[in-house]
């Protein structure tokens, strides 16, 4: 540093000596004094500015920390002067106190009124001017930390597109009532579906690409193919709250979970049409079976998975549904008495609802029967 110093004094002189010497066509007439000592200054600047100088930077060529990672929006597109919008991040590592963030090229940040709900999942409303100029943009999430000087930006997310199409309409794509197809994605929307996370993503959403409501605006479950880590894959979008006879679902559907194969979808519904005999009148828990990596003969299928012993109905509300990875058991909650015969009528009404677990017996052995049993917290069994 002394050294960079020293050097910079002396070419203050050495410039203010031979730039006017090599600025003037004649030796006639010199700058006056107040020249030389403006240009001495100016060169100063130049010489202060150079890295390593004055003011060292630490985080001079260190890469910036991605601190959260986002897998999917929802939706991840909508019409030109659409109103406000609820966009749903789901991803990994996010803190209280993170927004999202809004970007386009050549613009700084915009940040939206955003809700931490879980390391998992953020909320943030889009405003309608926003959305009133088609093109793609990007969904990011910040955390706190330095946002100026010259660290800033080490905490951020990846960034995830969000498209705003024409007001004609974004591109159509399959809707429930389609229960055999599957959206082939345009060109233009391929990198909606190019993201960091798992190959399969369930996400919740009006239509295939949340921009468009063929179904009134009711809530469904899809299932994205990212094709992540796949050779030869066509990115595919396809419907898995489908009502039993192909026809759209008449009532909201909500946390889903997919098995690390893609091949089963758990979800929450209050629709009364996906499987035949459903009269209890409360959300219930349902599998979706999709076929994926099965033998040909294979058919997509929905089953109800929130039964009491011998096939009764719940009594009750279930919801928030996991899946395992290999797909056989899945746990939820409900607030149903019968499901389990030691906690008929003996849940009082104020309760949380509690913790259940199904065993679908997928990949079990042949003599496996499919049940539900009570998940015990470990502070009651220790107390047994």
């Amino acid at each position: 540093m002394k050294e960079r110093t020293a050097l910079g004094a002396c070419l203050q002189q050495r410039l203010a000596d031979f730039i006017p010497t090599i600025c003037c066509s004649t030796r006639t007439a010199w700058p006056s004094r107040a020249f030389k000592v403006f240009l001495g200054i100016a060169s100063f600047c130049v010489l202060a500015g150079l890295p390593g100088c004055n003011q060292y930077n630490p985080y001079l060529g260190a890469s910036p920390t991605v601190s959260s990672a986002i897998q999917s929006i929802t939706p991840s597109a909508a019409t030109a002067g659409h109103p406000d919008i609820l966009v749903t991040v789901n991803g990994a590592g996010f803190v209280a106190d993170s927004s999202v963030t809004w970007n386009s090229s050549g613009s700084a940040s915009t940040y939206l009124s955003s809700n931490f709900i879980s390391a998992n999942q953020m909320q943030a409303n889009i405003p309608a001017s926003l959305l009133a100029t088609p093109g793609t943009f990007f969904v990011g999430v910040i955390a706190p930390g330095p946002t100026q000087g010259n660290n800033a930006g080490n905490n951020i997310s990846n960034f995830m597109p969000f498209t705003v199409c024409a007001a004609s309409g974004c591109p159509s794509v399959v809707t429930g009532a389609d229960s055999g197809a599957s959206a082939k994605l345009s060109t233009a929307r391929l990198s909606v579906l190019i993201q960091s996370g798992p190959r399969y993503q369930a996400v919740v959403a009006d239509s295939a690409d949340g921009s468009v409501e063929p179904g009134g605006g009711i809530a469904k479950i899809f299932l994205r193919d990212t094709c992540l880590g796949a050779a030869n894959c066509a990115p595919q979008i396809f419907p898995v709250s489908v009502g039993w006879n192909g026809a759209d679902p008449n009532g909201p559907s909500s946390s889903p979970s997919v098995s690390a194969d893609g091949r089963f979808v758990v979800f929450a519904s209050e629709a009364d049409n996906l499987v035949k005999g459903d009269t209890n009148g409360w959300s219930d828990i349902f599998l979706r079976d999709t076929c994926l990596g099965s033998a040909s003969t294979c058919v997509p299928a929905i089953i109800r998975l929130s039964l009491g012993p011998g096939g009764d109905e719940a009594n009750g509300p279930s919801s928030s549904p996991v899946i395992s990875p290999d797909g056989r058991f899945v746990a939820f909650k409900s607030s149903a008495t019968n499901l389990v015969p030691q906690l008929a009528d003996s849940l009082p009404a104020s309760a949380a609802p509690p913790l259940f677990l199904r065993d679908t017996c997928f990949g079990a052995a042949s003599a496996c029967v499919p049940s539900v049993s009570p998940v015990i917290p470990a502070e009651t069994a220790s107390q047994k």
